[in-house]
């Protein structure tokens, strides 16, 4: 009789406080695996593929909430700041210092990758007092995700109050990694990485919203709401591939049990809405054309087969391209318009919008339009002249994470003339010189030297060597020196310089070697002098004429050699190793 009123007493109750969805039944705790994560974090990818078949082998009953913080999760550049104020919060909570690192249900502290699977085992098998539940939409109209979360008590709890947290995930982001063969599934096919489970937003604040009343029987139910940004921190914030993550605390810890990760149902109001998500444009070196990128998605719940996608730069002249093709509501297109003239200036600006989805008028205007920026370097100041075409080199001495650098020479067009890297890693503090690699500049054409560190620190470190790169033209200039940077450093110049002076005969009759060299330069050919650079144009050694000299105090870099003869200077590059 006790029994038979009890459940008549819970489900009035239920049914007056509008319970649709949360079960009543006792259950086991769900496990959530918060993951301190980041981009130039070389051992992350292997965390990610962690966390994955952790989630696998237990689909229904654990979910993922990925955080960038930290030094590793510095950005690597536009695009690429992937961290959140709630998610650093957190992190700075936990004492986070190694990366990767995670909780499972914020029990015990954060803990290394190799701990996560055992604790999510003992999660899994532990009885919780309550049960969470959540439903999600988005309305692509509006750009608002709503969340409705229920949660009812089984059991009985020493503390007097608990916090709702819902956490907005993103799945799908494209962007850098370091070590990516740690997780070779998640690498696209350009290269880039792809990125899962990535907080995007706390809509309860970064620690939760109290639940007062957690008496056994007791239900909870609120619903939450989220006009959401275009991006955070300059990443599109993509609609169709957002997850929700709601769980019940005790206060900042002590994950009582969440639900997995649920897709918000995706709404589409109207049936004709084109939505132009982004743009870009090549920047110029001297070139007076750029190739115009325009991404764009259906927000109409027919199928897009048309659109105009009409675009100016600096003001200009409106032009329209037109797009035809089979867009099912939710897809994404992305379309090269090439070539594309305008009168140079230092910044230039390309308006996008978009008109006409299958032939009719948009039915919400509110989301055709972007714009976007781009340099022309000449016009800016940028561009070095006097660069002597024909074959130039590249030399790149690496520090001890020569896994981190990457360097691309282009042309005005965007064309890859060459490109190196990733290097092999040592993590021993040093210098080590790499193979030169050779280019053919064309006469009177522009190009762009980019070379990237994807930590952020360079290759030039007191802690963990000099490493420095260096181009030089067919002449022997070595023009682009450098090895203290941040992320990246760009030169661009113009091939349009005169050949030295000094004779063709001499040229061929006037020999340096051994090259690399550790101990004692030999120098054939008749000479008055010479002087020897560092990469940053400082006199380290001078000498008169000798056959041989004595490097062996230098340290291992590459250095310039400017020798004295008859006929002028003549310039020489020599990498000394040790």
């Amino acid at each position: 009789m006790k029994k038979l009123l009890l459940c008549i007493f819970t489900l009035a109750f239920l049914i007056g406080n509008a319970q649709t969805f949360v079960s009543t039944t006792p259950e086991n705790k769900n496990a959530l695996l918060e993951e301190f994560t980041g981009i130039s974090c070389g051992y992350c990818p292997d965390g990610h593929l962690i966390a994955s078949q952790i989630h696998d082998a237990n689909p229904n009953d654990v979910a993922i909430i990925a955080i960038h913080a930290g030094g590793f999760a510095s950005p690597q550049g536009a695009g690429t700041d992937f961290r959140t104020t709630e998610g650093t919060a957190i992190d700075s909570y936990w004492g986070v210092s190694g990366y990767p690192s995670g909780t499972v249900n914020r029990v015990g502290g954060d803990m290394g990758r190799s701990q996560w699977s055992g604790a999510a085992t003992t999660v899994l098998g532990q009885s919780s007092p309550v049960n969470v539940a959540a439903q999600a939409s988005v309305d692509m109209a509006t750009n608002v995700l709503t969340v409705d979360v229920e949660v009812y008590y089984t059991g009985s709890q020493t503390v007097s109050s608990n916090q709702i947290n819902v956490a907005v995930v993103q799945n799908n982001v494209e962007g850098p990694q370091s070590g990516m063969s740690g997780n070779p599934s998640n690498v696209l096919p350009n290269g880039n990485y792809n990125h899962q489970h990535m907080l995007r937003y706390m809509m309860t604040g970064t620690w939760g919203e109290q639940i007062a009343n957690i008496t056994q029987g007791a239900f909870f139910s609120q619903t939450y709401t989220w006009t959401m940004p275009a991006d955070i921190n300059g990443v599109a914030l993509d609609a169709t591939n957002l997850g929700v993550v709601a769980f019940v605390t005790e206060g900042n810890e002590n994950v009582l049990s969440s639900t997995i990760e649920i897709a918000p149902n995706i709404i589409f109001v109207n049936q004709n809405d084109a939505y132009c998500m982004s743009s870009s444009a090549n920047d110029a070196v001297c070139a007076s054309a750029t190739d115009i990128e325009v991404t764009f998605r259906n927000y109409g719940s027919a199928n897009l087969t048309s659109l105009d996608i009409n675009y100016s730069i600096n003001g200009g002249a409106a032009n329209t391209y037109p797009w035809t093709g089979n867009l099912i509501p939710a897809g994404t297109e992305t379309i090269t318009i090439p070539a594309v003239a305008f009168t140079p200036q230092a910044t230039n600006t390309v308006d996008i919008n978009t008109s006409n989805p299958n032939g009719v008028m948009d039915q919400n205007a509110l989301n055709d339009q972007t714009t976007t920026s781009f340099s022309q370097f000449d016009v800016a100041g940028q561009v070095t002249p006097g660069i002597v075409a024909g074959q130039a080199s590249i030399d790149i001495v690496c520090d001890a994470y020569g896994n981190e650098t990457t360097w691309e020479l282009t042309d005005d067009a965007g064309n890859i003339v060459a490109s190196g890297g990733p290097y092999q890693g040592t993590g021993t503090a040093g210098t080590y010189p790499q193979p030169t690699v050779y280019a053919n500049l064309n006469s009177n054409e522009c190009y762009s030297f980019l070379i990237k560190d994807s930590y952020g620190d360079g290759m030039n470190t007191a802690q963990y060597g000099a490493g420095s790169f260096t181009v030089t033209d067919a002449s022997g200039n070595a023009f682009i020196t450098g090895g203290v940077f941040t992320s990246e450093v760009r030169e661009s110049f113009k091939a349009d310089g005169v050949a030295s002076s000094v004779s063709n005969t001499e040229n061929t009759t006037l020999y340096i070697y051994p090259n690399p060299v550790k101990d004692i330069l030999t120098i054939n050919g008749a000479y008055n002098s010479l002087e020897i650079y560092d990469i940053y144009g400082k006199l380290i050694l001078a000498s008169d004429a000798k056959e041989t000299i004595n490097v062996s105090t230098l340290a291992s870099g590459i250095y310039i050699v400017n020798i004295n003869s008859k006929s002028g200077i003549q310039t020489k590059k020599i990498t000394v190793t040790k």
